[in-house]
Order: C-alpha cells, then sequence, then structure tokens
C-alpha cells in the first residue's frame, strides 16, 4: 500500500531497596494489602455483565484556523462511526472543534453516569507535535484527553477500562525502516473490596506512531493507522483480547504500508510503528450484548 501526504504541516514544529508488593523501592517496605494472594481475589477480566457498552467519542479534526487541511480524514472518521455502532458503543462525533468546546465535551463526558457501562472509548484525529494535540484554533497538551478520567474524577468509571486513540503526528522524524532477514507477591491480608488502585489504572493510550516521529495519511484512503485499526476491530472485536488485537493493528501498520512520494526522496519509501502505553489491569474483551443487537 501506499500513500501521499504526512499527517502534519510546517505549522506544526514550534541506594535503593526492592520491595515485594510495597509502596516504595527506597527506604521502608509498606505492604499494600493485608489478605491472600491478590492474584486470587481479583478477577482477570473487565467485567462486561453492564446493559451497555460504553460511550464512544470521535473528535475529528479536518478544518483549522491556522493550519493545513487534512484531506483524507473524512473517510477515517466514517470509518470508524461504522465500526463503533457495530461493536454496540454509544457513538457521538465531533467536527473540527475548537479548544474550548472540546474542553467542555470531555468535562461533560467525565460527568456523565457511566454506571451502566462497560468501558470508554475517545478516538482523536487532528495534526499534532510531541505530546502536542491541535485543536481548531490551537494546539494543546496530549494529557488534556486523559486528566479527566484519572483517579476519581470520574468516580463511575473507576475500575473499568478508558481506552484513547490517538491519530497524529508525533514529531518530525521519519521512520526509514530496516529490511528484515529470513514477581513474587507477599501473602498478606486484603479487607474485602477495599483496595486503593493508581490513578492511572485502567488507562490505555494507543498512539498512531512512536514519540517523535510523524504520521501518515492518504488523502483518499484515510491514515494508516485508522484504517489499520478499524480493519481489525471489523475482523476480531467480537472474539479477540484488546491487547491481541491491537498486536495485530501494529503489525498491519508496520508490514503493510509505505509512503509512496518519489518526488520527494526525504519522504519516499517511509515506515510508521505505532505505540501503545497501557495501564490495564484486567484482559479487556467485547462479547455481543444481544440485548443491544
Amino acid at each position: 500500500m501506499s500513500s501521499l501526504p504526512v499527517e502534519h504541516s510546517t505549522a506544526d514544529y514550534s541506594d535503593g531497596t526492592r520491595a515485594t508488593n510495597s509502596i516504595v523501592e527506597r527506604g521502608q517496605a509498606q505492604p499494600a494489602h493485608n489478605s491472600q494472594n491478590v492474584y486470587e481475589t481479583y478477577e482477570e477480566e473487565y467485567d462486561t455483565s453492564n446493559p451497555r457498552r460504553g460511550i464512544a467519542i470521535i473528535l475529528h479534526h479536518e478544518q483549522f484556523e491556522l493550519m493545513d487541511r487534512r484531506e483524507g480524514s473524512r473517510r477515517d472518521r466514517d470509518t470508524a462511526i461504522t465500526v463503533l455502532t457495530n461493536m454496540q458503543f454509544d457513538v457521538r462525533v465531533y467536527d473540527d472543534l475548537r479548544y474550548g468546546e472540546l474542553h467542555r465535551v470531555l468535562e461533560q463526558l467525565a460527568g456523565e453516569d457511566h454506571s451502566g457501562s462497560d468501558c470508554l472509548l475517545v478516538m482523536i484525529m487532528t495534526h499534532g507535535d510531541d505530546d502536542v494535540l491541535y485543536a481548531y484554533d490551537r494546539g494543546y497538551s496530549v494529557d488534556v484527553l486523559f486528566e479527566q478520567f484519572m483517579g476519581d474524577a470520574c468516580p463511575t468509571l473507576l475500575g473499568k477500562p478508558k481506552l484513547f486513540f490517538v491519530q497524529a503526528c508525533r514529531g518530525t522524524e521519519f521512520d526509514k525502516g530496516v529490511k528484515l532477514g529470513c514477581a513474587d507477591l507477599d501473602t498478606d491480608n486484603l479487607t474485602a473490596h477495599k483496595y486503593v488502585i493508581p490513578t492511572t489504572a485502567d488507562l490505555l493510550v494507543m498512539y498512531s506512531s512512536y514519540k517523535g516521529h510523524v504520521s501518515w495519511r492518504n488523502t483518499l484512503g484515510g491514515s494508516w493507522f485508522i484504517q489499520a485499526l478499524c480493519a481489525e476491530l471489523e475482523i476480531s472485536w467480537r472474539h479477540m483480547e484488546l491487547l491481541q488485537l491491537l498486536t495485530a493493528v501494529s503489525r498491519r501498520v508496520a508490514y503493510d504500508y509505505q509512503s509512496n512520494v518519489p518526488q520527494r526522496e526525504t519522504m519516499d519509501a517511509m515506515k510508521q510503528m505505532p505505540s501503545v502505553v497501557s495501564m490495564l489491569t484486567k484482559l479487556v474483551y467485547f462479547p455481543v450484548k444481544k440485548e443491544l443487537q
């Protein structure tokens, strides 16, 4: 496969002790629990018995005040709508939001009651740079996407997976590619269902490219990452665990795509590698909810 324009515009550049089952690595180690082995206490999979799959937000940016239009992005948006709807998500789409509007959407989303949902999914398609994303009118820290849903900021999503997919450049570097040849835990006691989890637990972020690198998009076919993600979701969402599925997404992008810009040698025959940051604590599955069919 081949692609033409790169997903950015020129305006984008602007004495320690080891402790087991303890809170700290330096100094006096404190046990985190005081019950049986934690592996015998928790389920290995996230709960999917809720009546709803959950909300899926698509933040789609094609037009910008001072930056180039992201041609081909509508195909990504429309493909994602179809796939996420088939996955039984409550899909909400927002086009070309200004930063204030985008922040309000996320704030209101965090304030909703998600107690009847299995999870939350947020997908954003926009211009980007190193740890920066762009709304219609300005840039903002990528952390803005997550901060409303971390810790107890959104109580009804505590202990539920929060999934973020980011299609945007993360810098200006190109990936030339390379030719491929042929703990132990203490047995302390846990008070039933009364425990503390990290503020970043149950969060997953998948970026379209590795840190510092560009992300590619075809003006007709859409971005490599969103198209690969949607293709793998469509094939496997009913039976495959999420991280296994996302490995297949990374493989598809890494092996099946290469830029085709012969008129610009510095951009021709380049590759792309998605990156997953997972703080999930259980396995994620999307079983079919028959009551929603």
